[in-house]
């Protein structure tokens, strides 16, 4: 009977252990991504949300550097043209579905498609009929990207590209569920329908509230995947995330408010990250629109900017001011500054007040125009602190506070005056910023079209040698930065707030930090 007695409570014992708790990652986003569609989404938002929930054929390792992703392997021709990546074994989408070659061509493929009207289509117009595809101009079949057998995909280009694997790396060549995307159209990315290949899955979207991601059990390297669930809270106020942090809501921020760096260096120095990346802030000029057409007009606004006065007493947190578009930690590129980064403020602003005059305007009859930001309260201060410097030469600018997404509609339909953008380059080359001004890309929201720029472009994209590619893209960065088409703030750096009992969270100028190679370990 005892025996009997100490078999059942053993066995009640072990029925009544508690699981395994899960572990969770809450962190903070900006606002709601626009879409979680790889080849469709824009903006910076999303890229972090994206890089958790697929994995292309390249992807980046704990420390941010590239690294083969679906790809296991892959083979270049002797003469750059023909690629070739060979796939892992048994890859899965996240409903159990096969992944194959097959998938990753035809999202790729698809990413060309003029129908699909993509952002970042230009990463492969080095692919043989890449642009006249995308322009509607050659058959879609006539793309030299394919699948020849059910782990290759082949990539055959017009002129050597050195940045192809950088392109694969970036979120817009992620692979995309054909299956489940002819099945549901564009609702297949709504949460209990949506199908990914990356270590998580969408579990939950509550726009404005939060988004939750669940571990993806069919992952190829699920087995080394530690955190169970990462909690995405978009919040576009600095300090309410900040308290957030505080308060133990959130385990990692991308952004603190400036005013809090003296206090957050004294009392939460274990949890600051700062270092360099590769984004640059910065105001894009309708040079379509009077009077912004006129490039005197253009060259007061920038010279009557005074960017480190700004970022010293509203930014005091690291960030480089920018007189350059390409950022200056690229390895191994020397940036062109724009030529009035050496004059004096005082020679500066009394040059723009002599071209404004010469251009027909002044205070006594100033430029009134919209100055239009994204709501966040960093971008608020800055917009107050440019209409401010602007007022001394006759620029009037009303300030227009509105959402990403609203501001993202003004970019794209080219509706706004002066607004505020950001960039960062998926790739670690300055191509990866001066292609964005090239004529005709989707990406050039002035529709810059200055014809040495773009020559100059063209060479440094059909060349492998890098020395001679940095030579021509910095006398191309030159030119644009002396027709003042953008107006370059600061070099971003990464600022961020991390609790310490989250391991494997790795600073890198790419800023990915993904939650598969973290861990969170909270006191008890």
């Amino acid at each position: 009977m005892r025996l009997f007695i100490r078999l059942t409570v053993t066995l009640l014992c072990f029925f009544a252990l508690p699981a395994a708790a899960e572990m969770v990652l809450n962190r903070s986003g900006g606002s709601d991504p626009s879409s979680l569609d790889p080849q469709k989404a824009t903006g910076n938002t999303a890229v972090p949300i994206l890089n958790e929930l697929f994995v292309g054929l390249m992807t980046t390792d704990p420390n941010g550097r590239m690294t083969y992703g679906l790809a296991e392997s892959h083979t270049v021709s002797d003469d750059g043209l023909v690629w070739e990546y060979t796939l892992r074994d048994g890859l899965k989408w996240s409903d159990g579905t096969p992944l194959t070659a097959k998938d990753v061509a035809w999202s790729l493929q698809r990413l060309m498609l003029p129908e699909t009207a993509a952002r970042y289509a230009q990463f492969f117009y080095s692919v043989k009929n890449g642009r006249p595809v995308t322009a509607g101009d050659a058959p879609p079949e006539s793309l030299g990207i394919t699948a020849p057998d059910e782990k290759t995909v082949r990539f055959e280009l017009s002129v050597p590209n050195p940045l192809l694997p950088q392109a694969l790396n970036s979120f817009s060549a992620m692979p995309s569920p054909r299956h489940k995307i002819e099945e549901l159209g564009k609702n297949w990315t709504k949460p209990g329908q949506f199908v990914s290949n990356g270590a998580y899955m969408l579990a939950e979207w509550l726009p404005g509230t939060r988004l939750t991601l669940k571990k993806n059990p069919h992952f190829y390297d699920a087995d080394n995947v530690q955190i169970d669930t990462v909690n995405f809270y978009p919040t576009q106020n600095l300090n309410t995330v900040f308290n957030r942090f505080r308060a133990g809501e959130l385990d990692a921020i991308l952004n603190f408010p400036p005013e809090q760096m003296d206090w957050i260096k004294e009392n939460l120095a274990d949890e600051l990250r700062i270092s360099p990346t590769l984004g640059i802030y910065y105001f894009l000029i309708n040079a379509k629109k009077p009077p912004f057409d006129d490039v005197r007009v253009r060259k007061a606004i920038a010279l009557a900017f005074d960017r480190v006065a700004l970022i010293e007493r509203l930014l005091d947190t690291g960030v480089i001011p920018a007189y350059s578009f390409v950022s200056p930690v690229v390895d191994d590129y020397e940036v062109a500054r724009a030529s009035i980064a050496d004059m004096s403020m005082t020679d500066r602003l009394a040059e723009a007040k002599r071209l404004m005059a010469e251009a027909g305007y002044g205070r006594d009859n100033p430029v009134t125009f919209e100055l239009a930001y994204d709501t966040q309260e960093e971008n608020r201060k800055i917009a107050v602190a440019m209409k401010s410097m602007w007022a001394a030469i006759g620029l009037n600018a009303d300030l227009m506070d509105t959402e990403f997404r609203n501001l993202n509609r003004k970019a794209r339909t080219r509706d706004f005056d002066i607004m505020r953008w950001a960039w960062f380059s998926p790739f670690n080359d300055a191509a990866g910023y001066l292609n964005l001004l090239r004529a005709g890309d989707p990406s050039n929201y002035v529709d810059y079209a200055n014809p040495d720029f773009n020559a100059l472009m063209d060479q440094a994209n059909s060349i492998s040698d890098q020395d001679e590619r940095n030579r021509l893209m910095r006398q191309a960065e030159q030119i644009l930065m002396e027709d003042y088409v953008i107006l370059p703030v600061y070099h971003y750096v990464s600022r961020r707030l991390v609790k310490t009992h989250v391991d494997g969270w790795n600073e890198n100028a790419r800023n990915n930090y993904l939650a598969r190679y973290m861990t969170v370990n909270r006191p008890e």
